[in-house]
């Protein structure tokens, strides 16, 4: 059809805005399913994550709580056993432990390897090391051995299935070891000071006055080969007699659930609060290089300091044991784990929640649009009926106007449908009308058009001309034919700008004529314009191309000095100064001569910022120096003015 060949047709616009509103109202139902479904899935997963996490965090704390269980178990054991005399003798005593020529004493090769002790029991896998300068003399002392000894046969094969070891340390240079599979005290050199070791010394009422169980950080075992944390729980005999039970946690099982035991497409971290990086699957090479000892802020990884930080925050705010924080593209639920006071974190992006979402709102769309493509073609075969083929009619008419062929519409050359009744119809009956108006008034038309050229172009020329007048009133000072004040303040504007883009140096004049109303009351007003017009002339022959000169007003000159240090600055201000100082001018009658002089006031953009108002005001003030110290001078800006002096003058 000819009328589809048109790029602007009516058919074609209205079935785009169509089609445009319409995508616009499928978009937005698309993107409210998408937020819907993802909002649902949000609040689910959140809800799931609390469940989760709540339940990992306890999971992870059992073999913490148990070993402070386990000590509390062996602290009121130990002083029960005290405080009811416990059984001593030294036989039995040096039938265990034996004093080595380097005097620190052990206990002997078969506690470690197995003997049937007094009970017929057997006891084995116990190792100790009691350094050389320890009380060994002491009766109470060789008791505190004695039944620490006996209780860590008691307790460590029962306890070790869960833990690497159970022993007491003790701060006169002791430790009693049960580790099946280590021999830890029997290679121990004489020196070895176990009181220096993080184990023994956390525990000491200096660092625990509260003396409660603690734990050491995160190390790796050497001898073990295995990532370890211990807790130290202090015995207080009395104030100054003492001992502190121990266990050594394996981790590299809980390391291992860490790294693997995590929900699909999330991962799991631990760190302490105090910025320690416990943990991480992706750090384990930091981790093993540092021994352990890693903080979160050695490590270039703003994610994971972000992370750290959000956490920390939320930890000392909400005092929670478990919590959900929204990140920016995760959700970080997080849980203490008791006992070392660790948090372990799982990260779950929000990608997870996002993609079903999307897949939804997707399906949607493509629905929707499928649907609209059917609506526009039924309403293509509508309008193309009532609408496309009356309008190609209109189109031939409208050429035919075009082309001012108005005899083929009035003489129904083109059979407009202007026998129907409807809007087509009456526009059939208008163009008719219309093409007989055309027709008639064509000539007269052209003969206005003719005259109504020839008007604007004269008219044209006076406003350009008078355009051109007001333009050069409105800049140029009228008596000395240079910038105005307004003029002067719009391209200063302009030049500090660019001083500043540059960081290039600018200076700022203020010159006034001194004792410029006596001149006028003593010669009249036309000697003092003279004097006026001479002084612009001879400031403007006196600056560079570069620089701009202003008229302020009355007998006041500023100058803009751009790429100019104060020193350059002084000298084209004497210079202009003493130049002045050499006019010469005429009364009316050419009977007198006279002279006149200049005060000028420098600022600096050095001194200041590129502010015209900072700089007018601080060259005003020195001008106003000048004045005061004795007119016909330049004096700078020094920025020691007292605050009276300052509010003199506002541009």
């Amino acid at each position: 059809m000819r009328f589809l060949n048109y790029k602007q047709s009516l058919t074609m616009e209205v079935m785009l805005q169509m089609a445009l509103r319409v995508s616009i109202v499928i978009i937005v139902v698309s993107a409210l399913t998408y937020w819907h479904i993802y909002k649902t899935l949000v609040n689910s997963t959140i809800d799931g994550l609390k469940h989760y996490i709540h339940e990992r965090g306890q999971r992870e704390s059992v073999i913490f709580r148990l070993a402070e269980s386990n000590h509390q178990i062996f602290r009121a054991s130990f002083l029960a056993h005290w405080q009811q005399e416990f059984f001593y003798n030294d036989r039995f005593f040096w039938q265990v432990f034996e004093k080595r020529p380097d005097h620190t004493i052990h206990l002997q090769k078969k506690a470690y390897d197995g003997f049937f002790n007094p009970s017929g029991l057997i006891s084995k896998d116990i190792t100790a090391y009691v350094g050389a300068n320890a009380p060994a003399d002491d009766h109470d002392f060789r008791k505190k051995l004695l039944l620490a000894y006996t209780l860590v046969d008691h307790f460590g094969i029962a306890w070790t299935q869960q833990f690497a070891n159970l022993y007491v340390s003790m701060p006169e240079n002791v430790n009693i070891v049960y580790w099946p599979g280590v021999r830890w005290a029997d290679n121990a050199s004489s020196k070895l000071n176990v009181v220096s070791e993080e184990w023994v010394y956390i525990t000491t009422p200096k660092n625990n006055p509260e003396r409660k169980s603690v734990w050491t950080g995160l190390y790796y075992d050497p001898t073990a080969l295995e990532w370890m944390v211990s807790l130290e729980t202090p015995v207080d005999i009395t104030p100054t007699n003492t001992l502190n039970i121990g266990h050594d946690i394996l981790l590299n099982a809980l390391f291992n659930r860490v790294f693997n035991d995590h929900l699909s497409g999330t991962y799991n971290f631990i760190f302490r609060e105090d910025g320690r990086l416990i943990a991480h699957p992706a750090k384990i090479k930091e981790m093993n290089r540092t021994h352990g000892m890693l903080m979160i802020s050695q490590l270039k990884d703003a994610q994971l300091s972000h992370y750290f930080q959000t956490l920390r925050a939320t930890i000392q705010k909400k005092q929670a044991d478990y919590f959900i924080v929204e990140a920016e593209d995760e959700f970080l639920a997080t849980t203490k784990i008791e006992g070392p006071g660790w948090w372990f974190v799982t990260v779950y992006p929000k990608s997870l929640l996002s993609s079903p979402s999307l897949k939804a709102a997707k399906f949607i769309l493509i629905i929707s649009l499928l649907a609209l493509i059917i609506e526009l073609i039924m309403l293509y075969l509508v309008m193309k009926k009532k609408v496309i083929e009356p309008l190609e009619t209109f189109i031939d008419a409208s050429s035919a106007i075009e082309a001012q062929r108005y005899d083929k519409i009035t003489g129904n050359v083109l059979p407009l449908p202007d026998q129907l009744d409807n809007e087509i119809g009456k526009l059939a009956k208008l163009f008719k009308s219309m093409s007989s108006s055309l027709q008639q008034f064509r000539g007269d038309m052209q003969h206005l058009t003719h005259t109504l050229e020839d008007q604007v172009k004269i008219r044209t020329r006076e406003l350009q001309k008078a355009k051109d007048k007001a333009e050069k009133e409105a800049t140029i000072d009228s008596l000395t034919q240079i910038p105005n004040r307004h003029s002067f303040y719009n391209r200063a504007k302009a030049l500090l700008q660019q001083a500043d883009h540059a960081g290039s140096t600018v200076c700022f004049l203020m010159l006034d004529i001194d004792f410029f109303k006596i001149i006028n009351d003593s010669y009249g007003h036309p000697q003092g314009d003279q004097v006026l017009v001479a002084c612009a002339r001879t400031i403007e022959k006196t600056i560079r191309d570069k620089d701009l000169l202003g008229r302020l007003g009355g007998e006041e000159f500023a100058v803009i000095l751009p790429g100019t240090s104060l020193e350059e600055a002084q000298v084209i201000a004497e210079r202009i100064r003493a130049r002045i100082a050499e006019l010469s001018f005429h009364t009316s009658l050419h009977t007198q001569r006279f002279h006149t002089t200049i005060s000028i006031g420098i600022s600096s953009s050095s001194e200041t910022i590129y502010a015209y108002e900072l700089l007018y005001k601080h060259a005003d003030l020195a001008l106003y120096e000048a004045k005061q110290t004795g007119r016909n001078r330049v004096v700078s800006y020094s920025g020691n003015w007292t605050a009276a002096q300052e509010d003199i003058s506002e541009p």
